[in-house]
């Protein structure tokens, strides 16, 4: 079995390197968005941001911080798939879950674009609102997400990087000799 993760800040592409992988080869694939959303839903709650917050706090509070990636671990072993892809990583007990639990079977790759100009233009070009609305939001999302989550701590503990400066097609490239690389 190999499990693929990827690391990166907001707007990196690393969802989108994940996705392309998942559609083009196959690959099954489960964020821990995923299964925060599957238990609101169960308990009839409408997935708003909110009601999202509070379901992720209450099973934390009851179960720990590592709930959700135990239920990622649960969930891609039962699948017996050869390849599995996780999306939503971010502080580094949720990587250290993954390594304890798959070993050398975890690679987690991060992506990276070196310019916030470059970054904040992609994120913009998506058209979420929750993206901000300038370089400097941007830069204070970072901010906050460090401060929460660590996430540089997380990049650090990557096997490989895959730099996204460059154009989609250079992109699709770079994941496509990934995929040649360290999964076909």
């Amino acid at each position: 079995m190999k499990v693929i993760a990827a690391v990166g800040k907001n707007g990196t592409g690393k969802d989108f390197f994940l996705e392309y992988i998942a559609k083009k080869y196959d690959i099954p694939m489960v964020s821990i968005g995923d299964i925060v959303r599957e238990l609101a839903a169960n308990e009839g709650l409408e997935l708003t941001r909110d009601n999202l917050h509070k379901t992720s706090k209450k099973y934390m509070d009851a179960h720990g911080a590592t709930f959700f990636p135990q239920q990622i671990v649960k969930r891609v072993r039962e699948s017996g798939a050869p390849v599995y892809l996780i999306s939503g990583i971010r502080p580094p007990s949720d990587v250290q879950l993954m390594k304890d639990s798959f070993g050398s079977d975890f690679l987690l790759v991060d992506i990276v674009i070196s310019d916030d100009e470059v970054r904040y233009a992609r994120m913009l070009a998506r058209g979420s609102a929750r993206d901000g609305n300038s370089v400097e939001k941007l830069r204070e999302n970072d901010a906050n997400e460090e401060k929460i989550f660590k996430t540089s701590e997380s990049e650090k503990m990557a096997d490989l990087t895959i730099l996204n400066d460059g154009t989609a097609e250079d992109f699709f490239a770079a994941i496509e000799e990934f995929y040649a690389a360290h999964v076909a």
